[in-house]
C-alpha cells in the first residue's frame, strides 16, 4: 500500500472517522445518558403521579395509603403527605403491607381518628427524605413532585401530595461509562482499523483499475476495448466512457496516421517533383545556352570578317538551322507546360488511332528512304478510340519519328495496331487496342530503360543535335498517355527495341 496512494489515504481517512465517531458517541452517551435519564424519569413520575392522584382523590385514608405505598414501591419513591402547616406523614420506598406499616406506626389509629375529625397528626418530615428511617439515611439526587389531594375523611381539606425518586443508579452507570472507556478504546480501534482496511480495499480497487486504464491511454494503448467496470453506478459509465474513449482515439490516431503518411508522401512527392523543375529548368538553361553561344559566335565572327567567317551564306545557313532546332525546343517546352498545368483538360472526341498512325508513317517516309530503311506496317481499317486528336497524333508521331532516328541504316520500323478482346472485369466493356512500334538492329542497356521516359534524358550521352533530339520527346509521349489513361512501356526483343501502347476504344 502506497503512502502516497488512494487506498493509504481512504484507510486513513476511514480509520480516523470511524475512531472520532466512536469516541464521540462514547463521550455523548456518558455526557447526555444522566440529562436524558433525568428528563424521562421526570416525565414518568409526573405522569405517574398524576395517575396515583386521580386513583386515590377523594378516597379513604385506608384505600390511599396501599396505593400511595404500591406506586412507591414501583418507582422506587418516597411518599409524603403534608397539610397545610407542614405536617405530614411518611411512606418509605419499602413498604411491604398495611399489617408491616401499622406494627412500625402504631399512631396510625389515631391518625384515622383525627383524619375523620378533619386533622392530620403530629409528625413532621422537614429536610431530605432518607431511606425509610424518618430521613436519616445518606444524602441523594431526588426528582420530586407535587400534586394537592383529599381523602374522605377530611371533608374540603386538601393535602400536598409529595413523591420523592433517587437519581444515583443513573449516576453510577455514568460513572463506570467512564472508567471502561480504555478497555473500550482497544475494540474500537481494532474495529475502526479493520473496517477502514476493508472499506479502503473496496473503495479503491475500481479507482485502481480506472487508472491502470487511464495510465494505457496516457501511453498511447488504445487497446482497451472493454470496460474496466461494469458496475452500473458513476464508476461503471466513467469506465465505458474510457472504453469508448479509447476505441474513438484508436479510429482517430489511425486516421491521423494516415494522414501524416499521405503528407509525408505529398512532401516527398512534392519535394521530388521540386528536384525535378530544377533539373528541368538546369536541362533547359543549358539546351538553351550551347546554341544561342554559337549562333551569338557565328554572328559575331561575320560582322567582323573574321577568317572562314567571310562567307556568311554558309554560316547564315548553319545559324538559321540552329534557331530551327531551338524553335521546336522551344514549342516542346511550351506543349509540355500546357500538358503539366493543373488546368490542362484534354479535348476529347472519338478519332481514328489508325488513320493517325498512317499520317505519321506517311511524314516518316522521306527519312527511311535516306537510311535505306524498310517500313513495315499492319493496320486495320479503323480503331476508334476516345483522345485528344491533337496530343495523340503527335505521340504517335514521336514514338515512330524515335523508331526510325534511333535505328541504323537499311534496319526495319514495324507497326502493328491490333485490336484485342474486351475484358470482362472492366467498366463498360469496350475493345482496347495494342500499338506495337518495333525498330532494328538497335538494344537499350536495361538499366536505362526506365529513365528513357525522363525529361531531357538519351540513351547515348554524347548529347549531340546529330545523334538524337532534344530528349523530351518520350517524356511528352508519357504526359499524353498519362492523361489519355493509357498503358505504355518500353523493352528489348531479341529483334531490337519495342514499344507497346494499350489504348481502350470507343463506346
Amino acid at each position: 500500500m502506497r503512502r502516497k496512494g488512494i487506498r493509504f489515504k481512504l484507510f486513513l481517512v476511514t480509520a480516523a472517522l470511524l475512531v472520532v465517531s466512536a469516541l464521540l458517541m462514547y463521550l455523548t452517551l456518558y455526557f447526555m445518558l444522566p440529562g436524558y435519564y433525568k428528563n424521562i424519569k421526570q416525565a414518568r413520575l409526573e405522569s405517574g403521579v398524576s395517575e396515583l392522584v386521580q386513583a386515590i382523590d377523594g378516597q379513604s385514608a385506608e384505600t390511599a395509603i396501599p396505593l400511595m405505598a404500591q406506586f412507591g414501591q414501583e418507582h422506587n419513591a418516597a411518599i409524603v403527605i403534608r397539610d397545610k402547616e407542614g405536617q405530614g406523614y411518611y411512606i418509605p420506598p419499602n413498604f411491604r403491607g398495611m399489617n408491616n406499616w401499622l406494627s412500625r406506626n402504631a399512631t396510625y389509629l389515631g391518625i384515622r381518628r383525627q383524619m375523620e375529625a378533619g386533622r392530620l397528626l403530629e409528625g413532621r418530615t422537614d429536610g431530605p427524605i432518607g431511606d425509610g428511617d424518618g430521613g436519616k439515611g445518606p444524602m441523594m439526587h431526588m426528582l420530586s413532585v407535587e400534586k394537592q389531594i383529599r381523602f374522605a375523611e377530611s371533608g374540603d381539606e386538601t393535602y400536598t401530595l409529595s413523591v420523592d425518586a433517587p437519581l444515583q443508579p443513573i449516576g453510577e452507570a455514568a460513572g463506570v461509562i467512564l472508567l471502561f472507556l480504555p478497555y473500550m478504546l482497544i475494540p474500537i480501534l481494532l474495529t475502526a482499523v479493520g473496517g477502514a482496511f476493508i472499506y479502503s480495499r473496496l473503495m479503491a480497487k475500481p479507482l485502481l483499475s480506472l487508472n491502470k486504464v487511464a495510465r494505457r491511454l496516457a501511453k498511447l494503448d488504445f487497446s482497451v476495448s472493454k470496460p474496466a467496470l461494469t458496475t452500473k453506478d458513476e464508476l461503471g459509465e466513467l469506465s465505458l466512457s474510457l472504453s469508448r474513449l479509447a476505441v474513438n482515439l484508436q479510429q482517430t490516431m489511425g486516421e491521423l496516421q494516415e494522414a501524416n503518411d499521405q503528407l509525408k508522401s505529398d512532401i516527398e512527392r512534392e519535394r521530388e517533383q521540386e528536384a525535378k523543375r530544377r533539373e528541368f529548368v538546369a536541362t533547359i538553361s543549358h539546351e538553351l545556352k550551347t546554341p544561342i553561344t554559337a549562333v551569338s559566335g557565328q554572328l559575331e565572327a561575320m560582322i567582323a570578317n573574321v577568317g572562314s567567317y567571310r562567307d556568311r551564306d554558309k554560316y547564315l545557313r548553319q545559324s538559321y538551322t540552329i534557331m530551327r532546332e531551338m524553335d521546336k525546343l522551344v514549342h516542346e517546352i511550351l506543349e509540355l507546360s500546357k500538358l503539366e498545368s493543373r488546368d490542362f483538360l484534354p479535348l476529347m472526341r472519338t478519332v481514328d488511332l489508325a488513320e493517325l498512325v498512317r499520317e505519321s508513317m506517311g511524314h516518316m517516309s522521306y527519312l527511311a528512304d535516306v537510311k535505306r530503311m524498310r517500313l513495315e506496317c499492319e493496320l486495320p481499317e479503323e480503331a476508334m478510340i476516345t483522345a485528344d486528336e491533337r496530343l495523340m497524333s503527335k505521340a504517335v508521331a514521336n514514338i515512330i519519328t524515335n523508331a526510325v532516328q534511333y535505328s541504323g541504316d537499311a534496319e526495319r520500323v514495324v507497326v502493328r495496331l491490333l485490336e484485342e478482346a474486351a475484358d470482362e472485369k472492366r467498366e463498360p466493356l469496350r475493345p482496347w487496342y495494342r500499338l506495337e512500334v518495333l525498330n532494328t538492329g538497335v538494344q537499350v542497356d536495361e538499366t536505362k530503360l526506365p529513365r528513357l521516359f525522363e525529361p531531357f534524358y538519351r540513351a547515348e550521352q554524347s548529347r549531340s543535335r546529330s545523334t538524337g533530339g532534344s530528349g523530351l520527346g518520350l517524356y511528352i509521349v508519357s504526359k499524353v498517355l498519362d492523361a489519355h489513361g493509357a498503358e505504355y512501356s518500353i523493352a528489348n526483343t531479341p529483334e531490337g527495341v519495342r514499344f507497346c501502347v494499350r489504348v481502350q476504344g470507343a463506346a
